[in-house]
């Protein structure tokens, strides 16, 4: 299953474990996760070479008011930049920045995150998951000396998050080179005006708000495929960066949407294609409005298979 918000899962499960650390021992401490998957070694430096001259930009005119929209990743790596020249100037060209979420701004409530991760009964991911699935996970989390039982009582979209942190950790890609931060960093830099297309809480609303066999369904597909995810991490940033190239091309569409058509449609409608559809008629209002700006929107629903 595709993570397509790790940088936030990054940040949101230190906040939320750092929250109710004092509670019991269902929760792990922000200063012992960190130690923890800071000791992980990384994947090993392959052949691929993410020096590229790709993405995927579009240009979108109306009356006096220019759009460009960039579909990014959330990871990276230090060898994409700069990027391509035409992406470079459309972003110095443009008067306001629209990101999913500005990170570096965005105000976090912990207490309504943490209610949000943990099962409001008594039931716990022992109960939800089957018995294969728990032992699978339990291993996974034992190799990382974090017991399975510290995150009994989350739910699986959450325990879901912590395994993606866990395969960022494994990736050559890192959030801090993402794509998206990148430019959230040069327009605060160049006081360029930023606008939010979402909110921290409206993402984790949408993740919180499956149905409990959509959560079971995704989180062990995760668990399944966990040995292979950081391995299609580094070959996604490579198709990506690599984009103007037909073949890298055609592999990145492949890659999305066959993660896409794997999960469960609950996930798909609510997670990608509601999201899209109300930050597209967001943007469209934006053109609508024909203020004379011209605007650099970038992020995941940009990508050319949405």
């Amino acid at each position: 299953m595709l993570k397509f918000t790790t940088l936030i899962y990054s940040l949101l499960i230190m906040v939320v474990l750092a929250g109710c650390a004092s509670n019991d021992s269902t929760s792990l401490k922000n200063e012992e996760l960190n130690e923890q998957t800071d000791t992980e070694e990384k994947v090993n430096e392959t052949a691929l070479d993410y020096d590229g001259d790709g993405g995927y930009l579009w240009k979108v005119v109306n009356g006096e008011t220019t759009m460009y929209l960039l579909g990014s990743i959330h990871l990276g790596h230090e060898k994409f930049f700069p990027l391509a020249t035409e992406i470079e100037e459309a972003f110095e060209n443009s008067d306001v920045i629209l990101p999913e979420i500005n990170m570096f701004e965005a105000e976090v409530d912990k207490e309504k995150i943490n209610k949000m991760a943990l099962f409001d009964d008594n039931t716990t991911l022992d109960d939800v998951l089957s018995e294969e699935f728990y032992a699978k996970l339990s291993d996974i989390f034992e190799a990382h000396g974090m017991p399975v039982e510290t995150f009994n009582h989350y739910q699986p979209w959450f325990v879901e998050g912590l395994l993606a942190d866990l395969v960022t950790k494994q990736s050559v890609l890192t959030p801090e080179y993402g794509v998206d931060l990148y430019f959230l960093k040069r327009a605060l830099e160049d006081d360029k005006e930023i606008v939010d297309l979402e909110t921290i809480e409206t993402q984790y609303e949408v993740l919180s708000g499956f149905s409990m066999d959509t959560q079971v369904q995704v989180l062990e597909s995760y668990i399944e495929t966990y040995e292979e995810q950081a391995d299609w991490l580094n070959q996604l940033g490579y198709n990506w960066v690599h984009g103007n190239n037909n073949s890298n091309r055609d592999a990145f569409v492949k890659q999305l949407s066959d993660r896409l058509e794997s999960v469960d449609k609950e996930y798909k409608e609510e997670f990608n294609d509601t999201r899209n559809i109300n930050m597209a008629n967001k943007l469209d209002e934006i053109l609508q409005n024909d203020s004379g700006q011209t605007y650099f929107v970038y992020g995941r629903f940009c990508t050319c298979c949405d």
